[in-house]
């Protein structure tokens, strides 16, 4: 056991049951996913080619696709995984070319030639090749037209390549387009992930202490499973996250038990965490007399030096723009009541402030371009930020006829993206959300940034405009610009 799972001791866990990373030896199957895992893996056995797979993050895609792979490998099935979708056409061939044991010849002809001749070779075997492309919602339309390419290397009665991509659920969008109906007329299963029901929370963290050593380590009162299944809506990354601060703080507390109180406290400490990110690390744990549990952590001096060098990168390439931390610690101050609206909320409910609205803001003077915005708050964004954001003081949350507003202060040039700095500014917001690679900090909101920012505004319930909105601007300022 390392330094850093030393607490665990105390518990008679010999591992950490709670890992951030995939754990597919000690899979815990609800009745859900165990008809999925049999439907998944007949489609294979039965050779009937193009499966999908789609989930939001953090439900298990890549644990489901592990637990498969270990399964099917038993049964006289040769398997290929490819994680590195960034890859694209040729060098994706290749990728699965290399992981099949297969050398590229970088030709396209070439390299499904040298493919077919594999698969006709298990195929006479009577092996069943099996090709998993995970993060596929990262392919190119013309990538999934190589995917259609190869769904059609058959034999007369079988497909010869087994195929199955899981992504997330921007990947069904873009396989419902025009140009893809082909590859999208081949699939043969399509299965979708859920989160855990409330009833389902419980066994699944007696199922993972038991995984670790001990299923009557730490005693989870009812209320406080009740708490854990409603912030984390049962995605099992999110109940990771916040068990595992709990272990933290029963090692604080010398307890093993966890109420209500506790665990509020760990997700309280972890919202960034439930909400995408994961820039938690728990206090070193020392001896018994001296075990201490440090639930605040300082994210300053990282985000200074993360903004510092990008505003240097960008003063290389541009003079004239200004700092990042001089922007992002700008003061929000009030103009007047006039709505400022976007054209990306076109969706969007809004309503010209009203006196009543206006009037619970704090009046901190004048500034040119500002003005009160106000918007319905959508249901699941009220459940997980209303109460972040009724603390903030430059914020406002009014329930208007059983649905909650929120009312501040906007400037639509702070929102305008063909701004590279203001670009640069909301794309490093997204990278530390976890939406964004840190590579696609470039100033430029193209594609990638959108595509990020769809995830972002799907995980909090936001309208996925794809753009930077004023309400996804507010949160992604209020919550990951400044580090509140």
């Amino acid at each position: 056991m390392t330094d850093r799972n030393i607490h665990l001791e105390s518990f008679g866990l010999v591992r950490n049951p709670f890992p951030y990373t995939p754990d597919a030896s000690c899979y815990f199957f609800t009745q859900h996913l165990e008809v999925q895992m049999i439907e998944l893996a007949h489609c294979v056995s039965s050779r009937k080619g193009f499966t999908l797979l789609t989930a939001e993050v953090g439900m298990g895609k890549s644990t489901l696709v592990r637990r498969l792979v270990t399964d099917l490998s038993k049964k006289n099935v040769v398997c290929a995984l490819v994680f590195n979708t960034f890859l694209q056409d040729q060098e994706l061939l290749a990728a699965i070319l290399n992981d099949f044991g297969l050398k590229s010849a970088n030709s396209l002809s070439a390299d499904i030639a040298e493919l077919n001749t594999f698969l006709l070779l298990n195929h006479s075997h009577g092996k069943t090749c099996f090709l998993i492309v995970d993060d596929a919602q990262n392919l190119s339309d013309s990538s999934l037209e190589l995917v259609r390419l190869l769904c059609n290397l058959e034999t007369d009665q079988e497909k010869l390549l087994q195929i199955l991509l899981a992504g997330q659920p921007e990947l069904e969008e873009t396989l419902s387009k025009h140009n893809l109906r082909q590859l999208r007329s081949r699939l043969v299963k399509h299965s979708r992930l859920y989160g855990l029901a409330s009833t389902e929370v419980s066994d699944y963290v007696k199922y993972r202490f038991a995984s670790a050593g001990n299923a009557d380590a730490i005693k989870l009162q009812p209320d406080a499973c009740q708490l854990l299944w409603k912030e984390t809506n049962g995605v099992p990354r999110q109940i990771h996250l916040a068990m595992d601060r709990c272990l933290y703080g029963m090692a604080g507390r010398n307890s093993s038990f966890i109420d209500k109180s506790l665990m509020q406290e760990a997700i309280d400490d972890s919202r960034v965490d439930l909400l995408g990110r994961s820039h938690f690390h728990a206090a070193k744990i020392q001896t018994a007399p001296q075990q201490k549990l440090n639930w605040k952590r300082n994210f300053a001096g990282a985000s200074a030096a993360f903004l510092f060098a990008v505003a240097v990168w960008f003063g290389f390439q541009n003079s004239t723009l200004p700092a990042l931390s001089a922007q992002a610690s700008q003061v929000q101050q009030t103009l007047s009541a006039a709505t400022f609206v976007s054209p990306a909320l076109a969706k969007v409910p809004r309503l010209v402030v009203t006196t009543e609205a206006d009037a619970c803001l704090p009046k901190t003077g004048n500034a040119f371009g500002r003005s009160a915005m106000s918007l319905q708050l959508p249901d699941k964004t009220q459940e997980l930020l209303g109460a972040r954001l009724r603390k903030l003081s430059d914020v406002c949350l009014q329930d208007r006829n059983s649905k909650t507003w929120v009312t501040w202060i906007s400037n639509e040039n702070e929102l305008a993206t063909e701004n590279r700095h203001t670009a640069a500014r909301f794309q490093i917001a997204l990278a530390k959300f976890g939406s964004l690679k840190s590579v696609g900090i470039d100033g430029i909101w193209g594609n990638d940034s959108r595509k990020a920012m769809n995830q972002f505004q799907s995980s909090l319930g936001l309208p996925l405009t794809g753009e930077l909105d004023p309400l996804s601007g507010l949160i992604l300022e209020r919550f990951y610009v400044h580090q509140q």
